[in-house]
């Protein structure tokens, strides 16, 4: 039984999460349980999965105890069955989890009142703003949403300023004469975006939840920086020390130029877009040799993580860049694509009625920094979807 209940709160607080209920301690026992291989497993499962909110109907004379039953059961068999390895247990608990949360949801919202069933609200959800977090080389922290004008002093002597147009970093005599080079991370956020310029005069927009992990003065024949998330580079000039981006399985490398780079953990492709100038990629392949590619303005090169093969195409570049420039820029994009960046820029949690929903195709130029139902109401009025939201959460369905 401690098996089905385990699950049965599992459920309980993955529909919360569902419907932006939960509180901060739900929230944490969430985080909690995640850490665990075998809930990890289970949770995965269930988010993967897109939610038909219609089928939910099947379950209003839903009894959770026979249900707590009936599992229990189950489970005792499949311990019976010694033949049967855990993961296929997992496998199964995966399985029965979704129509676990579904029921537990229905729950929920028989209890609610018939305003918050399934109804579409107007919610002020604002747009991301300017908000990062700086990393000294001492494991100190600097809160950088505060605007203010403020002089940070690296252990090397290097002088950080801080004001509204993001951190300039200054290498002064005493820097320069120094043997340690220091190392400094910023990190946006969900909701967040920054600015900074380098020691040596490059410039660098970070979109949120990105991370750029940089020296604060470059010494040796080279300029690196490592990043993950998406962030537009300036890069100034120099023969003769390349600036090399660093991106996992792939190396950019440049002279002076302006280009994007896009590599969340989350998505499949890590794409490389060229303003002006040129880069050139190294790429690791399957077989662990290297492939290079050069782009040339207006081309993309599109990393696959999984197949680790490039491929180069002509692109829209605003469509690629218009994050910096305060606008989204959408030509012909899936909806999950979408959703996916207002995830990330408006803070919230999107789910699918149906898998078809997420491959409908969208085309809009619209500002970043306005209210998320602008967006929504525009999509809403091309096509058959229907957006609602509650609390954080968006659930997209068919009209």
């Amino acid at each position: 039984m401690n098996h089905t209940k385990e699950h049965i709160k599992l459920a309980e607080l993955l529909v919360k999460e569902l419907t932006g209920e939960l509180t901060e301690k739900e929230k944490e026992q969430l985080d909690l349980l995640e850490k665990e291989d075998a809930k990890k497993e289970i949770m995965d499962s269930v988010r993967e999965k897109s939610i038909d909110f219609d089928r939910i109907s099947q379950y209003q004379q839903f009894n959770i105890e026979e249900a707590r039953k009936k599992v229990d059961w189950r489970v005792r068999f499949q311990q019976k069955n010694k033949s049967r390895k855990l993961t296929q247990f997992l496998k199964y608990a995966a399985v029965i989890a979704l129509p676990l949360a579904l029921a537990v949801y229905m729950i929920f919202e028989v209890a609610n009142t018939e305003q918050n069933y399934v109804s579409q609200v107007s919610v002020e959800i604002p747009a991301g703003e300017t908000k990062a977090q700086l990393y000294l080389s001492d494991g100190s922290t600097v809160n950088l949403e505060n605007k203010e004008s403020d002089l940070i002093r690296e252990k090397d002597g290097s002088l950080i300023e801080k004001g509204e147009e993001g951190l300039n970093y200054q290498t002064g005599e005493d820097a320069a004469n120094a043997g340690q080079v220091a190392e400094n991370i910023v990190v946006t956020p969900v909701g967040g975006e920054y600015q900074l310029t380098l020691s040596d005069g490059t410039k660098v927009w970070m979109n949120a939840k990105s991370e750029i992990r940089y020296p604060v003065r470059f010494t040796g024949n080279k300029r690196k920086v490592k990043v993950s998330g998406e962030v537009y580079f300036e890069v100034a000039k120099d023969l003769k020390k390349p600036f090399i981006v660093d991106v996992n399985d792939v190396e950019i490398k440049v002279l002076g130029t302006q280009f994007n780079v896009m590599a969340y953990p989350e998505e499949r492709s890590i794409q490389t877009t060229l303003v002006e100038g040129a880069v050139r990629l190294n790429a690791k392949g399957l077989s662990g040799n290297n492939e290079t590619v050069d782009l040339i303005p207006g081309k993309q090169a599109d990393y696959d993580r999984f197949s680790k093969t490039v491929e180069t195409k002509e692109v829209d570049v605003e469509q690629y860049i218009a994050w910096k420039n305060g606008k989204f820029v959408f030509e012909k994009e899936t909806l999950n694509d979408i959703m996916r960046k207002l995830e990330r820029w408006y803070d919230v949690k999107v789910f699918f009625q149906t898998h078809e929903l997420k491959h409908k195709r969208f085309t809009a130029r619209i500002d970043r920094y306005g209210n998320i139902n602008d967006i929504l109401d525009k999509m809403e009025q091309t096509t058959d979807v229907q957006f609602v939201i509650k609390n954080n959460v968006i659930q997209i369905r068919e009209k």
